[in-house]
């Protein structure tokens, strides 16, 4: 990320963004601590981020009610009604599925081919469907609605406006549905939770639930990707994980650590004066936190640049946020990563890239950061074209 150059002269940093009368001036925080600091000191808000006037960096993401808008105290009982539906034994009780889903799409993966679409993409939004409780057949029409929900400058506001409008209308049908005819997975248990409790307006649930299925995908779509990328640039971790399988959930926290997702998130707004790793930040002043910085922190993670699945995190890594804001399904993704890599490199242990890195394609305008396409191989040629046994 291009802020690792202004870590090494700040902790915190001005920046522009924004275009024409959108030109806003933020700061950056770009240190570890910093970033630890905004995320979860109060005195940084997200509700007030979404104000008129607050930089626009991601246009979908400023719905009235959106859990990710909100500030405690209302968004720690939001929180807590998502919470209690994605707890840690629906996605305990998911796992199997999720492992048997992974089997299925390797199954028919063909290879020499593209990994991306068959396999790092089908897996996440089967997943989220499946725990959702949203029909598989319309996944294909969830996947078209995902990149403009997540568009910074990829699509038009017109486009955006006209996404958000359509997935909030199937969102809003499928929540009647599940109210008539409930069944075991998360959005029939919010909708009991939220009659019982009302906690959220209508509106507000399907904005959130809207927000779970698209951000609960897509993130994990691309650090799989991602990830892949990553082992494939260091072999010698890539076989140390393959011999020794036990490592993979230290290789998925140092992956998170060093795969860049995004370099930034959604900004906060400083509600007070406030010192922030040695700059005083003014009230009013927004703050953007770059996470892909703070997570190569030498501060923090020594030699940080250097990817090591058996590193000893001296700190906490920012891959799933912190503070009120800590990624809701961090249990999920981490799942869905060790079953996803492990799954691929057991039942293929020779794969690798077919293309050079640099001629690798990059999905552009987007708040996250995935791989178009990643052509993958056999080593000595061997091709697969259906079924084949696991290794």
């Amino acid at each position: 990320p291009q802020g690792l150059g202004l870590l090494d002269s700040a902790p915190v940093a001005r920046a522009t963004t924004g275009r024409g009368e959108e030109e806003t001036e933020v700061w950056l925080a770009l240190s570890h601590r910093a970033v630890r600091q905004v995320l979860g000191d109060v005195r940084f808000s997200r509700a007030a981020a979404v104000e008129p006037g607050a930089p626009p960096v991601l246009r979908s993401a400023y719905l009235p009610g959106a859990l990710t808008s909100l500030d405690p105290p209302r968004h720690t009982g939001f929180r807590h009604l998502f919470a209690r539906a994605f707890s840690p034994r629906m996605v305990s009780r998911l796992e199997p599925w999720i492992q048997r889903t992974a089997d299925r799409l390797l199954d028919s993966l063909r290879v020499p081919g593209d990994l991306i679409r068959p396999y790092a993409e089908s897996l996440p939004i089967m997943v989220i469907c499946e725990l959702l409780g949203v029909p598989l057949k319309d996944r294909e029409q969830i996947r078209q609605w995902t990149y403009p929900l997540l568009s910074t400058t990829a699509y038009t506001p017109e486009e955006i406006t006209a996404a958000v409008r359509e997935v909030s209308a199937y969102v809003r049908e499928l929540i009647e549905e599940r109210r008539r005819h409930p069944d075991d997975k998360l959005i029939s248990a919010l909708v009991a939770a939220n009659d019982r409790e009302q906690v959220l307006s209508p509106e507000e649930l399907v904005i959130n639930v809207q927000g779970v299925l698209i951000a609960g995908h897509e993130t994990t779509v691309n650090q799989i990707g991602n990830s892949v990328l990553t082992l494939f640039s260091h072999p010698a971790q890539l076989a140390l994980v393959q011999e020794q399988p036990e490592l993979w959930p230290s290789a998925v926290e140092e992956l998170l650590r060093h795969s860049r997702l995004a370099d930034g998130i959604l900004p906060r707004v400083a509600l007070e004066d406030v010192d922030l790793d040695g700059v005083m930040v003014r009230a009013g002043e927004a703050v953007i936190p770059i996470i892909a910085v703070a997570n190569r922190d030498p501060d923090a993670f020594p030699d940080p640049h250097r990817f090591d699945v058996l590193r000893k995190h001296t700190a906490q890594h920012m891959g799933l946020g912190h503070g009120p804001h800590f990624c809701l399904g961090s249990q999920l993704a981490r799942v869905e990563l060790r079953v996803a890599l492990s799954s691929l490199f057991a039942r293929y242990p020779g794969l690798e890239p077919a293309a050079r890195f640099e001629a690798l394609r990059w999905k552009e305008g987007l708040v996250v950061r995935g791989l178009i396409e990643l052509p993958v191989r056999l080593k000595g040629g061997v091709d697969t074209a259906g079924p084949v046994s696991a290794a």
